[in-house]
């Protein structure tokens, strides 16, 4: 099974009407801040009747240690993000003191032109990145059997000639233990300082994700992720708001960044202490997951101010006919609370399978995504019996952008 998105949260899935959080999980869980020299960190239960962190933290590594640990003993669906409202840290206050100084010293900037809402030339360039992560440097992480071919079979696609077209050198593709967190932003950094304007950049980015972190969101477990202790997977993961930097600050106005990631507790079975007692929170199934919902991946992804969530469509549509279309489209395989499933029958992730498929047929992302949205789901209901829906985020109604000509 493919343990997801790129672009995916739990935490906003209704469960069981009773959460059975209790005093006891309180006690148990400040047994644990004690142990860890938590001294200020507080847990009590919300109107939702999950744990909820308050108190003192001196910084953001305390805040992050101390909601692992409530995450250990109920699991991820049962402990809220946190909040600057219920938690005090010293570092953020330090922070925010100085960007209200910085605010308040430097004068008025002058509007900007209107650059964003200029349409591009017709495209330039093509430039790619590439990632599929299957095995992991810690060997208790369990290995995604796909992720690796699906990468090579984007990579194959988007090569050819008869394909994306894209030139070999204008495509990074990485997999595996070549797969770092420090290599995969160093290639992010490099896509964003290469692409200009009327250029077109393609992501791909296939993994596990982590289990939800203090503000809700997903990271990608990268080949050297750690997981021990808990705690350190969000930091040792490529982050969202990485992620978000790389969108936001990419000078392109035609990029297409595909995440199949998710979180799910098959990923971390093995890993000695990282689940509750019964390797799952409290009332969930064996397959538990979580990813980023549409509008946490609009927030904390895309930024926008304008964004398009786009309902499912009964048929593919046409593709655009105007300089190739244009927009920054983010694409998740999978919705909050779901898994993104591998398949035996298919020896790909079921989401990339038929995206793959729409490409080939299609040579235009929005087409190609209305004809793998449904097949997935209906993929996945059938063999699976399971939920998996994938979504879609831009920042323009029309964002049908042609990759290649049909």
């Amino acid at each position: 099974m493919r343990l997801f998105t790129a672009a995916l949260l739990l935490l906003g899935v209704a469960g069981p009407a009773t959460a059975q959080v209790s005093s006891e999980h309180v006690r148990e869980v400040h047994t644990l801040f004690a142990h860890n020299g938590l001294s200020s960190a507080q847990v009590t239960i919300d109107a939702r009747e999950r744990l909820r962190l308050s108190g003192n933290y001196r910084d953001e590594e305390q805040v992050s240690l101390a909601f692992s640990l409530a995450q250990s003993v109920v699991g991820v669906r049962w402990v809220s993000p946190v909040t600057p409202e219920n938690v005090k840290v010293q570092a953020w206050e330090t922070k925010f003191g100085r960007s209200l100084e910085r605010f308040f010293s430097k004068p008025a900037a002058a509007p900007p032109d209107n650059v964003e809402e200029r349409a591009p030339g017709p495209i330039t360039r093509k430039l790619a990145l590439v990632v599929g992560i299957g095995s992991f440097r810690d060997k208790s992480v369990t290995p995604l059997e796909f992720a690796a071919k699906d990468a090579q079979d984007v990579y194959s696609y988007l090569i050819s000639p008869a394909g994306g077209g894209f030139q070999k050198s204008d495509v990074m593709l990485m997999v595996d233990e070549n797969a770092t967190k420090s290599n995969i932003e160093a290639a992010l950094d490099a896509l964003r300082s290469r692409a200009e304007i009327d250029d077109l950049v393609f992501v791909y980015i296939g993994s596990h994700g982590t289990p939800p972190h203090i503000h809700g969101n997903v990271n990608v477990v990268t080949y050297d992720t750690q997981v021990r202790p808990r705690h350190a997977v969000w930091s040792t993961s490529l982050s969202d708001d990485r992620i978000g930097e790389f969108v936001r600050g990419i000078r392109s106005k035609r990029l297409i960044m595909v995440m199949d990631v998710c979180y799910s507790n098959g990923a971390y079975k093995k890993v000695a202490g990282f689940l509750p007692a019964g390797g799952k929170s409290l009332l969930a199934d064996d397959d538990e997951a979580s990813g980023l919902s549409r509008n946490q991946m609009a927030r904390r992804i895309l930024g926008a101010k304008d964004l398009v969530l786009d309902d499912e469509s009964p048929a593919p549509r046409a593709r655009a006919q105007t300089n190739q279309g244009w927009g920054k489209v983010l694409i998740s395989a999978s919705d909050a609370g779901e898994k993104s499933w591998e398949s035996d029958r298919l020896r790909n992730s079921v989401f990339t399978y038929f995206f793959l498929d729409g490409m080939k047929k299609f040579g235009d992302i929005r087409p190609a995504f209305d004809y793998a949205r449904p097949r997935t789901t209906e993929a996945v209901r059938l063999e699976k019996d399971h939920i998996q829906r994938p979504q879609v985020v831009t920042d323009r109604k029309d964002w049908a952008i042609q990759i290649s000509r049909r």
